[in-house]
């Protein structure tokens, strides 16, 4: 007689709910801080953002009151500069004319002073200004006040890639590295998850890796994205305007001044992705096993309630 033995393997996961992390940040947008409940187990807030305009500068401020009002005490509150996706902007800030980095780093130093801290989240640093971009970061630490805390926000990598984002180096420098693992898929790709486990997993032993354990945090989104079968919004030569009113069967009307318009409705078809309590638990909990202390949330007024009772503190 034979006997067949099955053994079924499983994952050993540390069912820790809810989940201990060292430090809670929280993304808010400006004129969002009604978001912030006194009751959110948070620790750190980053106030969304003075941006560097088109000649390098920070020509403009936000008011820290409205967050400063609402954050509970204890809770420290950092003030992100962000760059938009702009390479040859980011060429001459960090690279080419040193004066306009200088009076840049000095226009920081200058904004964030009602804060605890500052993140710099710059998102198109290319290969060529890697070193500027660490050199800019250093010389930014050394003008901070010393008990001010610089963090830098860093796009998601599985590998090193060839971009400016040296993580090894900037995490020696700086105080926090926020990994924002989100946007696996993003508006111009194919329909999928904003961060599914499997790439989580990848970013985040990646992350481990390269940046100090101590100030690494881990970044979840808590937004959903949809993805349109059809793209209306585009240039018609004018066959295919007669073409599309012939289909259509649209009325034409004109302006006073004689051009032509019409009007018609076309049903949509569209995918969406998003984030709910289930998915985050998800991240909260392979984060939690890997040995990640702290993690970050994109954006406060987007999540779930319920969210918040799965994650705790962590005490000494």
């Amino acid at each position: 007689m034979r006997f067949i033995f099955i053994i079924l393997l499983f994952p050993t996961f540390c069912f820790c709910d809810p989940y201990p992390y060292q430090e809670v940040w929280a993304y808010v947008y400006n004129r969002e801080e009604k978001g912030i409940r006194k009751d959110l187990p948070l620790t750190d807030i980053a106030h969304f953002s003075v941006a560097v305009n088109e000649i390098g500068r920070l020509t403009s401020s936000i008011d820290p009151s409205p967050l400063l009002e609402r954050a509970k005490e204890g809770i420290r509150t950092h003030l992100v500069i962000s760059c938009p996706y702009n390479r040859s902007l980011l060429y001459w800030c960090l690279k080419k004319d040193l004066e306009t980095r200088d009076l840049l780093i000095d226009d920081i130093v200058k904004v964030s002073s009602a804060y605890d801290g500052v993140q710099i989240d710059f998102e198109s640093v290319r290969a060529e200004e890697g070193e500027a971009y660490v050199s800019f970061l250093k010389e930014l630490r050394a003008k901070l006040p010393k008990k001010k805390i610089l963090s830098v926000a860093l796009l998601a990598r599985v590998r090193e890639m060839n971009d400016g984002y040296h993580y090894k180096k900037i995490g020696e420098l700086v105080d926090r590295v926020i990994i924002m693992a989100y946007d696996e898929h993003y508006r111009s790709s194919a329909p999928g998850a904003l961060a599914s486990i499997p790439w989580c997993q990848r970013v985040s032993n990646f992350a481990i890796d390269q940046i100090p354990k101590e100030k690494l945090i881990m970044g979840l989104p808590l937004y959903g994205r949809i993805w349109q079968k059809q793209c209306i919004a585009k240039d018609l030569k004018y066959p295919q305007t007669l073409d599309l009113w012939k289909k259509v069967g649209s009325l034409v009307n004109r302006e006073e001044d004689g051009t032509p318009y019409f009007s018609f409705q076309e049903l949509i078809e569209g995918t969406v992705y998003y984030e709910d309590v289930i998915s985050l638990k998800n991240k909260l909990q392979i984060y939690s096993e890997k040995g990640v202390q702290s993690v970050a949330f994109w954006r406060l007024t987007q999540e779930p309630a319920a969210l918040w009772k799965h994650i705790v503190i962590e005490t000494n």
